[in-house]
């Protein structure tokens, strides 16, 4: 930082003056830009069954064992749209990397008799 002489003191500060003008116009400009978020709408169990794809039995039955998102600011439950959609995409399984192998497997422990010898060969 250079030192300032007395002489050149006024136009040090009218640079700062300056400078923290534009500060404070930034400053308002993202002010205004962060309040036009808009907060999103809670939505309702008939709604959420739509967007899931599923019964509201089942539904009621996922919110029960806290496996979906859910809010339950009173008796009603409500939804978030985004973290419904984003619990359907983080369940979503790639059915390309099962190997032959690992769904013979699957299968397998899934019967409830006794298979043949050469079964799942």
């Amino acid at each position: 930082m250079d030192n300032i002489t007395f002489e050149a003191m006024p136009q040090a500060i009218s640079e700062l003056i300056q400078k923290v003008d534009t500060l404070q116009s930034t400053v308002a400009a993202l002010q205004k830009h962060c309040s036009k978020q808009q907060v999103e709408q809670m939505i309702g169990i008939d709604e959420a069954c739509k967007i899931l794809s599923r019964a509201k039995s089942t539904v009621y039955a996922l919110t029960q064992a806290h496996k979906i998102p859910f809010y339950q600011p009173g008796k009603m439950l409500q939804f978030k749209r985004s973290e419904l959609m984003a619990w359907m995409e983080s369940a979503r399984q790639d059915a390309s990397s099962q190997t032959t192998e690992s769904i013979a497997e699957q299968m397998r422990s899934t019967v409830r008799h006794k298979p043949k010898s050469n079964w799942g060969m």
